[in-house]
């Protein structure tokens, strides 16, 4: 989890949004499952809610919302580092939540080596 704040911080992203820890919960879901991805909506969020105490739609919003500060914050350039190809329109909550999890995934499988 740490790993997921930390990448979350260098896009600009604090503490102070409620989408900040919501939107590391939702990446973790998706660590633990990567199936959960083929319906966001259905899987992700109201999980994501039970476990912070609120509804799958203040996860949503709360989430767009977060998304738009790093990219407010971080630009496209960071965007495309994460993603691993060139980004140049904001993503949407299902598709950062993938590229974020990807990321993740990925900067700890290095780690392990």
């Amino acid at each position: 989890m740490q790993l997921i704040y930390e990448t979350l911080r260098s896009l600009g992203l604090t503490s102070k949004y409620q989408g900040y820890q919501q939107l590391a919960e939702a990446v973790k879901i998706v660590l633990d499952n990567d199936n959960v991805m083929l319906n966001v909506t259905k899987n992700i969020y109201p999980e994501a809610a039970y476990r912070m105490n609120t509804t799958p739609q203040s996860i949503e919003r709360n989430i767009r919302t977060a998304i738009e500060v790093c990219w407010r914050q971080s630009g496209p350039e960071s965007f495309s580092k994460i993603a691993g190809c060139r980004i140049t329109q904001i993503p949407t909550n299902a598709e950062f939540i993938d590229m974020l999890a990807f990321y993740i995934k990925t900067i700890a499988d290095e780690k392990k080596d």
